[in-house]
């Protein structure tokens, strides 16, 4: 069994631990990582998905890429010196937030399916108290939170939208297997999910209407593939992917 098949194993969730971190996402597993070399192997991560990655395992909308340099995105101590762009997309990202997961140990620790709702502390014990969403709780002495900024779907309050007849869905939530080909679609909203999502949408609806409040503003994404012999550079030279993250 792999250690990440271990990390499922929700039953086997400890009543008492030194530290519980909550999230598997990349600020969960840089956490879990630095416990570990700190000498530090009595923790669990809870995480209420059934996959690590954070926001790279639940968003999957078309264009769903990182909006900064790979090369600076990845982790320090985990340097991946073969993006096949300086963007790179979930493709890439999700298995490389998974290939850390594996390679660092932390597996084990992880506990897929378990949503906490409350954390309460108690300030003669000094622990903290985590309620989770099968009502079962975590006691620990230390509680790391690694929820990241996008974990909860906000809706637009606009009258009419529950008896609205056709589909409706929030990027965060994109459906499996969604076909919008040659659909009338509507994005409301264009901030940084809509600047990757939109081009994609647009090949291929048969029209698009974005709705906007306020302007972003945008430069000119310079995202050419790298050559092959250019990823061949890369892997046999980390300072190439070192000079780029200093860049």
């Amino acid at each position: 069994m792999s250690e990440s098949a271990q990390g499922e194993r929700k039953d086997q969730l400890p009543e008492w631990v030194n530290v519980a971190i909550i999230g598997a996402g990349p600020g969960g597993i840089a956490a879990a990582i630095k416990l570990r070399e700190a000498g530090f192997d009595d923790f669990v991560i809870l995480e209420r998905e059934a996959q690590a990655g954070g926001t790279w395992h639940n968003n999957r909308y078309p264009g769903l890429s990182c909006d900064v340099p790979s090369h600076l995105y990845s982790f320090t101590f985990e340097p991946k010196h073969d993006w096949s762009r300086p963007f790179a997309s979930r493709g890439e990202i999700h298995p490389y937030m998974q290939h850390c997961v594996d390679k660092y140990g932390v597996g084990p620790h992880i506990r897929y399916g378990v949503g906490v709702v409350a954390a309460r502390w108690n300030d003669v014990a000094h622990e903290w108290t985590l309620t989770l969403t099968d009502e079962r709780t975590v006691t620990c002495k230390i509680l790391i939170s690694a929820l990241g900024m996008y974990n909860q779907v906000q809706m637009p309050d606009i009258p009419g939208r529950d008896s609205f007849q056709g589909e409706s869905w929030h990027t965060a939530r994109w459906p499996t297997g969604a076909d919008l080909t040659g659909k009338t679609v509507a994005v409301i909203g264009s901030a940084a999910s809509a600047v990757q999502m939109v081009p994609e949408v647009a090949k291929v609806a048969g029209r698009l209407h974005l709705f906007q409040r306020t302007a972003t503003w945008v430069m000119p994404k310079e995202d050419t593939p790298y050559r092959a012999d250019e990823l061949e550079a890369m892997r046999r030279d980390g300072s190439i992917a070192t000079r780029l993250r200093g860049e």
